[in-house]
């Protein structure tokens, strides 16, 4: 490998420890900054690929990396967290739901993999991965910063708690379904802002809060309301494409 192909590998190494890493606070029950590291984990993700394309360095081990580093972070880091944090507390239907976000990560990441030879340049088919590890994280995050009133903002029980865990059922389901997703920017402009509310979460409570909840709505409008919006073809339309065109490699996050 070249220097060119090394840094940007760097970066996937660095999302798949800020991952593991957050597997290993939500062991000790650190579960706010577990969440963070979640979030960092995405981040720095979605650097690797700007870092690849700034410096022509993308290779097809660096998209199989990638494919790990999701499964690391954003498949077992968000179920890991939060069997921890709630569902823990429910027995056997809590370990079933984390064993859940868990199995269908693998088949999402595993038929992405197979369905999709753009790695996702054109759109997605299935919800990404990264939209319920985002929603689970923060929205426990939220409640454990404990800004706001803990009798209504709490996941073991109560109205927010049946939103939150019917929506990643929802979420789970629509990962390994065939609808069609269209692609967020990851240029470099438009991953401004993706950076920006990652910062925030690591400000003054107040602001750490507000970006966390700014997420969740934007997890929850990607997932139901985007696959409404007029699309382009259906990525199984895009397959036959390759027979006369080579795929470029990425380390495009799924």
């Amino acid at each position: 490998m070249t220097w060119r192909q090394i840094i940007p590998a760097c970066f996937t190494v660095a999302a798949m420890l800020a991952g593991f890493y957050s597997i290993v606070l939500s062991g000790s029950g650190d579960f706010m900054l577990a969440a963070q590291m979640i979030m960092l984990s995405m981040l720095l993700d979605g650097f690797d690929g700007n870092v690849a394309r700034l410096l022509k360095g993308t290779t097809k081990f660096g998209a199989e990396l990638d494919t790990y580093v999701d499964m690391t972070s954003f498949g077992i880091a968000p179920a890991v967290l939060a069997y921890e944090a709630v569902l823990k507390h429910f027995g056997v239907p809590g370990f079933i739901m984390a064993a859940a976000i868990v199995v269908s990560g693998v088949v999402r990441l595993s038929r992405f993999r197979i369905k999709d030879p753009y790695r996702g340049q054109r759109g997605y088919q299935g919800l990404p991965i990264t939209v319920n590890a985002c929603w689970i994280s923060m929205f426990i995050f939220v409640t454990e910063a404990g800004l706001l009133e803990m009798e209504r903002w709490v996941l073991q029980s109560g109205p927010l708690a049946t939103l939150v865990w019917t929506s990643t059922m929802l979420f789970l389901i629509l990962q390994v379904s065939n609808i069609r997703y269209p692609k967020p920017t990851k240029a470099l402009v438009g991953f401004i802002p993706c950076i920006l509310f990652v910062m925030f979460l690591f400000l003054q409570v107040q602001v750490a809060v507000a970006s966390a909840l700014t997420i969740c709505a934007s997890c929850f409008v990607y997932a139901f309301v985007m696959p409404l919006v007029p699309r382009h073809r259906d990525i199984r339309d895009l397959v036959s494409d390759t027979e006369d065109e080579e795929p470029e490699p990425t380390l495009r996050l799924p």
